[in-house]
């Protein structure tokens, strides 16, 4: 069977245990890509983009205020300075390239900072999203962490119902829909929007659950995708578009070369 596009994946060496290595890796394999972890080095950003066909930005801490002008807060969480630095980094260079981009949870709060945008460092410190679904110590997290790798059933955790703008990539990978229910274990969110994203889904509260860059195959949510196909089977569908994308990406590549 022919090995299907190469996809670069930036994620977390602190936290996640054996998930580390499948959590992401699984639905990409599912929807036919091929993952592969990329080093934190970033003086190694050009050659590691240069061989894979598209960049998933994972999971993991928080991002160190200083890379989007503030100043720690009271409620901020263990931080991954390393990565920031290698994933503030990789993003300009892979939209150089025009490589798709899928960034989950996190991974849409290094984008957006990628972009000049900044965050919230936690939703508490903001009046209206104060009694945002999340989850504060990662007990749920946990738990579904074990479930995915054991095969029991989903747990209990926290979820809330999504706005999707009509058009958008999420919609249009989702086959139309503009409605839906997603999990939600992050405590923080986008304050300022980077340059050139669009909020292409919302909480009822008004925080953004998804950004897209205009114009490009650049996809990031709030959400953690990589588990929510196993409550909605519809959510294997947006790495279905992600993968045929970076698919799309490599044969350009060749046509080019």
């Amino acid at each position: 069977m022919a090995l299907g596009p190469l996809i670069g994946v930036s994620a977390s060496a602190h936290d996640f245990g054996d998930y580390g290595a499948v959590g992401i890796q699984r639905p990409l394999h599912a929807a036919g890509g091929l993952a592969v972890t990329l080093p934190q080095l970033p003086s190694d950003v050009d050659a590691l983009l240069e061989r894979v066909d598209g960049l998933v930005l994972a999971p993991g801490r928080d991002l160190e205020p200083a890379c989007y002008g503030a100043s720690p807060g009271p409620l901020l969480a263990p931080t991954e300075p390393q990565r920031d630095a290698f994933e503030l980094a990789l993003v300009p260079v892979a939209l150089e390239r025009g490589m798709p981009v899928l960034g989950i949870c996190r991974g849409m709060q290094v984008l957006n900072v990628a972009l000049g945008g900044t965050l919230v460092q936690d939703v508490r410190l903001a009046e209206p999203w104060r009694e945002h679904p999340s989850d504060p110590g990662w007990g749920r997290w946990k738990e579904m962490e074990r479930t995915a790798l054991s095969g029991d059933d989903v747990p209990e955790h926290p979820r809330h119902p999504i706005s999707i703008a009509p058009s958008s990539i999420l919609s249009t990978a989702l086959g139309g829909l503009v409605e839906a229910s997603v999990n939600s274990f992050h405590h923080q969110a986008i304050e300022r929007l980077g340059a050139g994203l669009t909020v292409t889904a919302w909480a009822p509260d008004g925080v953004a659950e998804a950004i897209e860059l205009d114009g490009r195959p650049v996809l990031a949510v709030q959400w953690e995708l990589q588990e929510e196909w196993r409550v909605d089977p519809r959510f294997m569908d947006v790495f279905r578009w992600f993968v045929g994308a970076a698919r799309e990406h490599a044969l350009s590549a060749r046509r080019a070369a």
